[in-house]
């Protein structure tokens, strides 16, 4: 039986049924900004033996009507909350983020404390590392035309129909608040560390995250592996199966996994 919450829906390799998850490994993500939970989709068909759930945050999908959230510890407690009701499971959790949703990653690992036995974080600077605004104005300020240079500068999946779409109206207030999100993170210098180990990934041609600034990473947390992409700020949606081979390389732990 489905137990999806407002905030995190459950991902499945199409055309399976739900499975007992109890000794499951668990893999929770968050989408870039703009983005939905579909996003990793992808990894959910590449780990049909993982119990795979994602962030879909207020203001798209299903939560179309929904207002978006700028307060990024409003959406990790929200997160949290949900994250904590999940049925138990005695395999690792794993906490994965690709651009702003790394930092969101990040932070919701703080908060889970040790109950996190790994993350993943892709695209995305290191705390203390700024993320450089590239349209040179507060996200608040961006208008549509602003928003689709963005997207188009990023590589953003769809972003060429999302030009002559209808429904842009409706899909760009969501990537306006999640780059009111990513503001906010980019600018706190006194952020908590996660003491979870993490593999990093970072594209080699990322227009937009400079590669010594994720590789930054190293001198806030423990990481045990870097995954070097070819392409640009989307690399990570072209190398699915790169990404989860290195994944499944560094699991179990030594520690090994823990109840939950």
């Amino acid at each position: 039986m489905s137990t999806d919450g407002p905030w995190l829906q459950q991902l499945r390799p199409t055309g399976t049924s739900p499975v007992d998850t109890a000794h499951q490994d668990r893999l929770v993500c968050w989408p870039p900004a703009g983005g939905s939970a579909g996003f990793f989709q992808p990894f959910a068909a590449a780990l049909p033996g993982f119990d795979v759930w994602a962030v879909q945050p207020p203001g798209r999908g299903r939560r179309m009507r929904e207002d978006p959230v700028t307060d990024p510890e409003v959406a990790v407690s929200h997160v949290l909350t949900e994250l904590a009701a999940l049925p138990p499971t005695d395999g690792s959790l794993v906490l994965m983020g690709h651009s702003m949703g790394s930092a969101m990653a990040h932070m919701l690992a703080t908060r889970a404390g040790g109950t996190v036995d790994f993350v993943v974080l892709s695209a995305w600077p290191a705390p203390d590392r700024h993320a450089a605004n590239a349209l040179g104005k507060p996200a608040a300020e961006l208008g549509s035309e602003d928003l689709l240079a963005f997207l188009r500068s990023v590589g953003s999946p769809g972003a060429g129909e999302l030009a002559t779409a209808d429904i842009a109206e409706y899909l760009l207030p969501p990537l306006r608040a999640d780059l009111m999100l990513g503001e906010v993170l980019a600018t706190e210098r006194n952020q908590e560390r996660t003491s979870a180990p993490a593999l990093i990934v970072f594209a080699e041609d990322d227009p937009v995250i400079a590669a010594p600034d994720v590789l930054a990473w190293q001198e806030v947390v423990d990481v045990r592996r870097w995954i070097r992409l070819t392409g640009g700020h989307f690399a990570i949606a072209g190398h699915v199966a790169e990404v989860v081979d290195g994944l499944l390389r560094l699991l179990p732990l030594e520690s090994g996994p823990r109840g939950r």
